[in-house]
């Protein structure tokens, strides 16, 4: 008898696990951007002495990012990106803010 309740009893969590995997199958796993380094910006069209878009950080200062190019398409005014970037020594065509070389962007959607 003990043999039979400690099998029901095991097979009763496993069914457990086996319901709660299916419930988060199809989920998107909700990813941190912040504490992976990523800050919240967003991009602006400025066509301007040869200059297409460029990237403005959200929040205090709004300091505006010249990008070594971005993928076309992340190419759209007032578009909200979580970007991680690195600054760049180089030559600006804009001359409208520091220049970056993008290390990777994804699209927000809060």
């Amino acid at each position: 008898m003990r043999k039979h309740k400690h099998l029901l009893s095991t097979l009763l969590i496993a069914a457990v696990f086996s319901a709660c995997g299916m419930f988060n199958r199809g989920k998107k796993t909700s990813v941190d951007y912040l504490n992976e380094g990523y800050v919240k910006a967003f991009v602006t069209e400025y066509r301007v002495d040869g200059c297409t878009f460029m990237l403005q950080l959200e929040g205090e200062g709004q300091k505006r990012l010249e990008p070594d190019g971005l993928q076309p398409e992340f190419e759209h005014d007032s578009m909200r990106v979580w970007l991680k970037y690195q600054p760049e020594e180089r030559m600006s065509i804009c001359m409208a803010g520091q220049t970056i070389k993008v290390i990777d962007i994804k699209k927000r959607d809060d």
